[in-house]
């Protein structure tokens, strides 16, 4: 034991190394705190008015493309191009505006990519590098890492004075830092600092895992704003001995080493390299910004721009010899390589198509199994830019094998509006559709290899509908549909609606149905093939109003419902993210069961657990029984939180999922339904649960039990386990 004599002694000795470490700690750390707190009136997008300025940027990837492993798309595009031409280019010049009222916004006004008859317009969505370094994430190729200079910075990282010197013949600070704890989401670099106004003066930021990364923006001084402007910035990747996968044209590509012990070290490399060039900064001026809500805008005037427009341009980015030879040979090689092709494989299989000439074909509609039809086997898809940029036709055609039954749809379409993605169509079904399924027209598009519920629904209705609809985007945010239809309803089974006592196997309903979805936080580019979503933001709302009209084409009911959905997700810098669904229904009027409402349940009616075991839904009510549950009012609100992957080896990286799921609803006359037992939600149902996703090649496993008002009393009965499946394409 210590003396008590010893202990100003030992406590005087400690204070002195907390305080010598201080003082080399201190005084980059309150440096770095002064620019952030300061960020706001160094920011030029935030201090001016208005700020705009010219801006020219190539990329290019060159090396071995020995180096590009993986399979199948991931790789054959631009390994092809690569080892006919030993380097890929594309090059844009831009008017870049920032406007405080209007927001950001770049203007491409030329656009080269050699090889392409048209620029590969994803590639223009990809964020490189961020331009903000003021922001409170660093972007490179998408990935967002946290920023030295912001609040979560001062927790993730360590900074130490390097020294002085002059930029511009001002004086300024340099700052190192570096990662308290390596992830993911840190960097590594040095900052310059002025030392009078606290901004960036110079930046070099550095990524040593998977990918050797550089990344470096210069500035240059204005005295009359006491600004800085970075005019120039630059991004390097090296591959290293390790595989990581990078995003370009839509499609997955992985950086690597192929070990192979007939490619030499030296010559075994890979780069990719893109510089910005940033000039004529002009601010506080009136300023054309164009059309609102448009954060990138490629007209049809910048894609055919002649060779010697970028003259000028490569002189600041000069261009070996060798390389432009290249640049000129990719024309007949991307053509002979039938690269284009390629790409436009990969785009429409992302949505699930295969294109075939003139014809898209649908690859959700091969095959599927339901309980009704046993295995439901066809083909579908729509024509496209090919046969016609005005008109197009769809339809699938499809054959139960339990049923003997065949289903058909045809759609005739006309485009109105190219800019808008405006299109009137004519359309004929005749199929089968699920027991108070309702949807949202809008709703975009999902393509799964399966869909689960569809495996566990047991009840259907037949329809014969023809009618017409108008889809047209109003707004860069806003899709809207508007269709008017004729469905002639048969049963499966032997449900009776009997609305005042008038009983009804077979009815016909009309309705008028008019759908809106609007992004408000969404950021969208528009080409001349229209408009594509570039980043999505939250939150994202539908709404949705059908009436159904008695009397016209003999329909024999008259009723109104309402539908909206409202869907929010917290994306976090570490992988993690939480989500938020909420929807609710509504209905007045004499509705029969068949267009009422459900909570999308998907607990096969069968008394064992592993009885029960079959694949979950995406936003489905997993220990909720098919039937047991039918509402004309119905509220839900589904969580989920999803944790960061868990980086097990390169091929396994499970996902941990929480979920929880609450419903209420409630029925009027149930006594107008005959032949079907189910129960009103008025009580409130609730269920939790976990998922283990992506265990192997997308499949993964789940476990959900249900508790509150409608806990069963038998603890199996309220157990659900499932396996998951979540595939990228």
């Amino acid at each position: 034991m210590f003396s008590m004599r010893y202990w100003p002694f030992i406590s005087f000795l400690f204070l002195s190394i907390v305080v010598q470490a201080q003082k080399d700690v201190t005084p980059a750390l309150e440096i770095i705190k002064t620019c952030i707190e300061n960020k706001d009136v160094n920011n030029p997008l935030e201090t001016l008015n208005t700020f705009q300025y010219d801006s020219y940027e190539n990329l290019k990837i060159a090396g071995n493309p020995e180096a590009i492993t993986g399979s199948g798309y991931k790789k054959t595009e631009l390994r092809r191009t690569l080892l006919k031409t030993g380097v890929f280019l594309s090059e844009k010049t831009s008017d870049i505006v920032n406007d405080q009222s209007q927001g950001f916004k770049e203007l491409i006004t030329a656009a080269f990519m050699p090889g392409f008859e048209t620029p590969v317009y994803p590639i223009y969505n990809i964020n490189f590098q961020s331009r903000n370094l003021y922001q409170d994430t660093y972007v490179v190729f998408d990935q967002h890492y946290i920023n030295p200079i912001s609040n979560n910075g001062l927790n993730s990282y360590n900074y130490e004075t390097i020294g002085d010197t002059l930029i511009e013949n001002r004086k300024i600070n340099i700052i190192g830092f570096a990662p308290i704890e390596t992830s993911i989401s840190t960097l590594s670099g040095t900052l310059y600092i002025d030392q009078e106004t606290k901004a960036i003066a110079k930046a070099h930021y550095n990524i040593y895992k998977d990918l050797r990364v550089e990344t470096k923006h210069d500035f240059v001084y204005d005295s009359l704003h006491h600004l800085w402007y970075c005019s120039y910035s630059e991004l390097f990747i090296k591959k290293t001995n390790n595989i990581k996968e990078i995003e370009l044209f839509g499609g997955r590509f992985e950086v690597g080493t192929r070990k192979q012990k007939d490619i030499d070290s030296e010559t075994d490399e890979l780069y990719l390299i893109m510089k910005r060039y940033q000039k004529n900064f002009k601010t506080n001026r009136k300023v054309n910004f164009g059309q609102k809500g448009v954060s990138i805008e490629i007209p049809e005037t910048s894609i055919d721009k002649p060779l010697n427009y970028w003259d000028t341009y490569r002189n600041e980015e000069p261009f070996t010899t060798q390389e432009l030879a290249n640049f000129m040979q990719l024309d007949s090689i991307v053509m002979a390589e039938k690269v284009t092709r390629k790409l436009e494989v990969i785009e429409k299989f992302k949505v699930g198509y295969y294109p075939v000439g003139f014809f898209d074909i649908d690859l959700k509609y091969l095959i599927k199994f339901n309980e009704y039809e046993a295995f439901r086997i066809g083909v579908g898809g729509t024509t496209n830019d090919k046969f016609s940029e005005k008109w197009r036709v769809s339809g699938y055609g499809a054959f139960g094998t339990k049923d003997k039954v065949f289903k058909h749809n045809i759609t005739l379409g006309y485009r109105i509006s190219e800019e808008n993605n405006t299109w009137i169509s004519a359309y004929k079904t005749d199929d089968i559709n699920e027991f108070a399924g309702a949807r949202f027209l809008t709703d975009a598009r999902v393509y799964s290899l399966f869909e689960p519920r569809l495996i566990n629904i047991p009840t259907f209705y037949l329809y014969k509908e023809y009618g017409v609809s108008l889809q047209q985007r109003l707004f860069p945010s806003v899709i809207s549909e508007f269709s008017l239809s004729r469905k002639r309803i048969s049963q499966t089974t032997n449900y009776v609606f009997a609305p005042d006592g008038n009983p009804f196997i077979n009815y016909v309903l009309a309705e008028a149905t008019i759908a809106a979805r609007w992004s408000p936080k969404s950021e969208f580019m528009k080409t001349p093939k229209g408009y594509q979503e570039t980043t999505k933001g939250y939150p994202i709302l539908s709404g949705q109003v059908t009436k159904g009209i008695q009397g016209l084409l003999d329909s024999d009911f008259n009723y109104l419902k309402f539908s909206g959905k409202a869907s929010y997700t917290i994306n976090r810098i570490n992988g993690s993210k939480t989500a938020f669904l909420l929807e609710g229904h509504y209905a007045s009027g004499d509705v029969p069961l068949s267009h009422l409402f459900h909570a999308y349940p998907n607990a096969p009616t069968k008394d064992e657990v592993l009885q029960r075991f079959s694949v979950a839904g995406r936003n489905s009510f997993e220990t909720m029984y098919f039937n047991e549950f039918f509402s004309d009012r119905i509220a839900t609100l589904q969580m989920r939180h999803n944790f960061a992957p868990f980086h097990i080896t390169s091929w396994l990286n499970p996902e941990l999922v929480i979920t929880s799921r609450y419903a209420i609803g409630d029925f009027n006359d149930i006594g107008d339904h005959l032949n079907i037992d189910f129960k009103r939600l008025n009580k409130g149902y609730t269920e939790s649960g976990f998922e283990l996703n992506k265990l192997i090649y997308g499949f993964g496993i789940s476990a959900t039990y249900r508790y509150g008002a409608y806990h069963l009393p038998q603890f199996s009965d309220n157990l659900a386990l499932k396996f998951t499946f979540y595939l990228e394409i």
